[in-house]
């Protein structure tokens, strides 16, 4: 007779409790660094972004005019060349510009549209850009779906 080895019911049964405590422990430490490092491409796109609109308004004496959620406003397409402008931003949104509104003369609005904002993620990003209120600042909350970054007062 030959004897087989194998593992038994229990065995199995262990090693998948033990992989499903070790998965346990390291997702929320791999969701958090994930977000953390979301969050920092989106403030890096960002602060790109505003830069290119400074350089245009230094170029041309003004900024340009408003455009809709992911389309380059009129001008600035050489100054956001290379540039993720009209691709979805890190964290889920669509990047736009508005210009002369009643909240700021000059913003780059980064829409969550159709996702709500996580304002842990908003706090976060708000401090490691503005003073960590979302309800102030240049980098604010405006709506549950619209965070802005001013880029004039």
């Amino acid at each position: 007779m030959s004897k087989r080895s194998a593992f038994t019911l229990i065995e199995v049964m262990i090693i998948v409790a033990l992989i499903s405590n070790v998965l346990l422990v390291a997702l929320p430490a791999f969701i958090r660094s994930r977000n953390m490092a979301q969050n920092t491409r989106y403030i890096s796109d960002l602060r790109t972004i505003s830069g290119a609109f400074e350089m245009y308004a230094a170029e041309n004496n003004k900024y340009p005019v408003s455009a809709t959620a992911s389309v380059v406003p009129t001008g600035m397409s050489i100054y956001l060349k290379n540039i993720p402008y009209t691709a979805r931003n890190a964290i889920g949104g669509q990047w736009y510009w508005t210009y002369n509104s009643a909240a700021s003369p000059a913003a780059i609005v980064g829409s969550l549209s159709p996702f709500t904002l996580d304002d842990v993620r908003m706090a976060d990003i708000d401090t490691r850009i503005d003073n960590g209120v979302l309800a102030t600042g240049t980098w604010r909350k405006t709506d549950t779906l619209n965070v802005q970054y001013t880029v004039e007062q």
